[in-house]
């Protein structure tokens, strides 16, 4: 009977010794101890060999795993890295942009200078440029507008699409073949955008955009359209 007793005491103290966590901080070293409250910020714990003893306390930022006693196992530097890089990926980007339109072939068509700011996760520019149209006798008008740009890719970049208004003065050309005029009136413009932003850095970029829409003087109606490359800087 005495030997029973000796051998389920025996039982009980290597469960009680494996029935442990283990907590591996950051600078190499490993402690045996009873996690007892794990935060978003830290954990508390006793020291396996004094569990009648004082609580400690110390940040996740010093743990790199814990290995619990059933086995399963938690790291929190990976979660931590995963996080700064999620943030990173979602503001890790310029969000203001200066394009300017180099090439442009069309017919009243524009070519711009604008200003873009971009939202915060990349999906969105709110464009203001000022315009001027052309056509094969020159340039036929001026706006100042805004674009709505919908970007299919995060941080600003890719595909986009979207309205684009305008309101300025346009010259407007009428007659038959004895008698000819121009008048330049006070004109809106409402068409649509769309084409493709490289993104070469953080600080340069590439865009091919394609542009058509109608313009009126309230009293005509002409339609427009151009291709434009440009260049645009992040900031």
């Amino acid at each position: 009977m005495k030997k029973l007793l000796i051998a389920i005491t025996l039982l009980l103290v290597v469960s009680s010794l494996s029935a442990q966590d283990k907590i591996y901080f950051n600078d190499g070293s490993k402690i045996e101890a009873k996690v007892l409250v794990v935060s978003e910020v830290n954990i508390q714990y006793k020291k396996i060999d004094n569990l009648s003893g004082p609580t400690f306390e110390t940040g996740l930022s010093n743990i790199n795993m814990i290995v619990y006693e059933n086995g399963s196992h938690q790291m929190f530097n990976q979660e931590l890295d995963k996080s700064k890089i999620s943030k990173k990926s979602n503001s890790g980007f310029r969000k203001n942009r200066i394009n300017l339109d180099l090439l442009a072939f069309g017919e009243n068509g524009p070519t711009s200078i604008s200003y873009e700011i971009i939202n915060k996760n990349g999906s969105r520019g709110i464009e203001i440029p000022v315009n001027v149209y052309f056509n094969s006798d020159g340039v036929v008008g001026y706006t100042v507008g805004a674009n709505i740009k919908y970007y299919t890719n995060n941080q600003g970049n890719g595909f986009f699409i979207g309205p684009a208004i305008g309101l300025g003065a346009f010259d407007w050309y009428g007659g038959n073949y004895s008698y000819y005029y121009t008048s330049t009136d006070f004109s809106a413009y409402l068409g649509i955008k769309l084409g493709y932003q490289f993104q070469i850095s953080d600080l340069f970029g590439i865009n091919l955009a394609g542009n058509g829409g109608g313009i009126s003087n309230f009293d005509e109606f002409d339609f427009g359209y151009s291709i434009n490359l440009g260049i645009n800087f992040s900031f």
